[in-house]
């Protein structure tokens, strides 16, 4: 008598409790983390990976729409909250291996959420709170003393559960393909950008929640409901949100209401650094010290150069410039540091002085 096969379900249901039980007890292990997570999924992928009928193109488009839409806005919050350097190794090597050992899990796990929930008719709950089990740091939850344990729940906690259920639903209603774009946006950024917008805990959960409800509802009312979906084009969903978000923090930002703030360069004074026509980028509110690029008021000009000593009076100089500047500065005088710039972005303001100043 030869043994009864397992059935394809149940043997993915093994795969995610093996998954899970692993995660949960080497889930702070780099050398798993770096080679035996990504190698698991690898053989998952080439084992249980099948060709599945090709999703409805306006789904995919407008799935990468919103994906953007959040990834402009997860960026446009740097110029309110402020950017930090990203914690992550940017040498090609590190970040060929940091997208392995994220893209593999991403693509594995919603394969086999996809293939576990068409399987496995009313499991859907349980397989969920399996995936989130698998996607917590326990380690750092042991380690923790109250107050931080709240700030990671609901930092990472709470999104974890939120996001989980959103991917089952999602998957449910149509593929795994879906839930894999929407994590890409969300994972991949932060192993290529050099820099991150900075977020404390409750930003970071606060953010999380509502880009969950938002895409929910948008899937829930405007796309799987194949009624509503035809008065929507892809024009329409892309080009009206992004331009009203655009322009809002477009407007915002150039009236100085964020932390970084920009301002048209005049001359050639900080050259070759930067030249006129170009666009500073500086930063409020923070701690100078010589050697930094400083933008300070001087009667009614902007004057952005570099910052020489701190005694009395502040002096400053142009790179450009053979002596030191003849003002005396304050320290309410200065407005800010220098972050970055934008070539020849600057040149419009420069041209609309320059007419203004004629007809004076």
């Amino acid at each position: 008598m030869f043994k009864k096969k397992i059935p394809k379900y149940k043997q993915l249901f093994i795969i995610l409790i093996i998954y899970t039980l692993s995660h949960v007890f080497l889930g702070s292990n780099n050398f798993y983390l770096n080679f035996i997570n990504p190698l698991f999924w690898l053989c998952f992928l080439i084992i249980f990976y099948q060709k599945l009928k090709i999703l409805n193109k306006k789904e995919i488009n407008i799935t990468v729409i919103i994906s953007l839409i959040f990834f402009i806005l997860y960026l446009s919050s740097g110029f309110i909250f402020g950017f930090t350097n990203s914690p992550y190794n940017h040498s090609l090597i590190n970040m060929f291996k940091n997208l392995g050992k994220t893209i593999l899990p991403i693509w594995g796990m919603e394969i086999l959420r996809y293939k576990l929930l068409k399987s496995s008719k009313n499991y859907e709950v349980l397989i969920t709170i399996i995936i989130i089990i698998s996607e917590i740091n326990f380690k750092a939850l042991l380690i923790t003393h109250n107050i931080t344990f709240f700030h990671y729940f609901i930092s990472m906690i709470i999104p974890n559960i939120t996001q989980n259920i959103l991917f089952t639903y999602l998957s449910l209603n149509s593929n795994y393909k879906i839930p894999v774009i929407f994590r890409l946006f969300n994972e991949v950024p932060k192993y290529i950008l050099p820099f991150i917008p900075y977020s404390n805990w409750f930003i970071t959960g606060s953010f999380a929640i509502i880009k969950v409800l938002i895409i929910y509802y948008l899937f829930k009312y405007h796309i799987f409901n194949k009624k509503t979906i035809k008065h929507y084009s892809n024009k329409t969903i892309l080009l009206y949100p992004l331009t009203i978000i655009a322009s809002i923090i477009l407007v915002l930002f150039m009236l100085g209401l964020f932390n970084y703030k920009p301002i048209a360069i005049l001359s050639n004074s900080m050259s070759p650094i930067f030249n006129k026509g170009d666009v500073v980028i500086y930063k409020s509110n923070v701690s100078i010290s010589p050697g930094d690029i400083i933008v300070f008021q001087n009667s009614r000009q902007m004057i952005v150069h570099r910052l020489i000593s701190m005694n009395e009076y502040y002096i400053t100089k142009g790179d450009a410039n053979n002596t030191v500047d003849y003002m005396k500065i304050k320290k309410e005088d200065i407005k800010g540091v220098y972050q970055f710039h934008i070539k020849y972005l600057g040149y419009p303001a420069i041209w609309l002085n320059e007419i203004f100043s004629k007809e004076n």
